[in-house]
């Protein structure tokens, strides 16, 4: 047999060394007070998000955490940290993790593939990943790990699928913009797309975690969308200035958000909880007062 690395192997090495200074020169040296920074505008875009845990973090605030595919000095365990949550980061590379740890950022980590998690099953009560799913080359089974690792339930933050029930005006749209983009000379929208890695994007859908819960009778899924931009320099700018970068990013949210209650767009970002039991009075409270849409999935007859 052949001993060539299979691909999903590739993939596994290349994002385990993609952290290493060798590899990724701008990760080398970095002051991690200025990393951690969420004054700056592009730190409160990524609080914006984060925020929404809260619900489940209020509800339930001696709960423990695990987050997956945080290499980038453990920002997520971060936020759940601050918020007094016993948190446990971990990422396919260690290299950051390790430094977050020595300054004191984070306390527990470990190197962990999310496609095979070396913990127990429900060893932690909730599973965090925040935009590192669509870069695994097997995310499913990743989910079932997380799924499996986690007593109470998994919280993803993710690229939202926007070909998935778009409506005709979505796609009278996206075909508009292409024809714009093609006289401009712009790159065109397209339906697929890869990481500069090798992976596949994965984009995922309200639906397709519908059938996911569905699949292991579990009854109880909640979502929440938004729109969202990365501008480039925005870290340099602090989001108490009302600057350039933040007024920029507000008239964008404001163009967004006003196209997808139109049906001209579909919400660029999908947070979205997986619940193994029904969640608690007090948790549907705040996941609906938080704005998340609480689905009671139907039984299945034959289990």
């Amino acid at each position: 047999m052949s001993s060539k690395p299979t691909f999903k192997e590739h993939s596994y090495q290349r994002h385990a060394e993609y952290y290493q200074p060798s590899k990724n020169e701008k990760y080398n040296g970095v002051d991690l007070e200025k990393f951690f920074n969420t004054l700056s505008v592009n730190g409160w875009r990524h609080q914006r998000m984060y925020q929404m845990l809260d619900p489940l973090i209020e509800a339930d605030e001696k709960s423990t955490w695990l987050t997956v595919g945080d290499g980038r000095y453990g920002i997520d365990a971060k936020y759940l940290l601050n918020k007094g949550a016993d948190t446990h980061a971990s990422d396919i590379s260690d290299v950051l993790l390790k430094e977050a740890h020595a300054a004191g950022y984070i306390p527990k980590y470990s190197c962990e593939n999310a496609e095979a998690l070396s913990f127990d099953d429900n060893h932690f009560d909730y599973t965090f990943c925040k935009e590192a799913y669509h870069h695994f080359p097997r995310p499913m089974i990743a989910l079932y790990e997380m799924l499996r690792v986690s007593r109470k339930g998994v919280f993803l933050i993710e690229p939202n699928d926007i070909y998935v029930d778009a409506g005709i005006m979505a796609r009278i749209f996206w075909q508009c913009k292409n024809i714009i983009k093609s006289v401009i000379g712009k790159p065109l929208n397209k339906k697929h797309a890869f990481e500069d890695l090798g992976n596949y994007m994965f984009s995922i859908s309200q639906r397709e975690i519908e059938k996911v819960a569905l699949g292991l009778n579990l009854k109880y899924v909640a979502f929440k969308y938004l729109n969202d931009v990365f501008l480039p320099g925005a870290d340099a700018e602090n989001f108490n200035q009302n600057g350039p970068f933040l007024k920029k990013f507000n008239r964008i949210m404001a163009l967004t958000n006003a196209l997808c209650k139109l049906g001209f767009m579909q919400y660029r970002v999908i947070g979205f909880a997986i619940f193994k039991d029904e969640p608690s009075a007090l948790l549907k409270s705040k996941l609906e007062t938080d704005g998340f849409e609480l689905v009671t999935l139907p039984d299945n007859p034959y289990a």
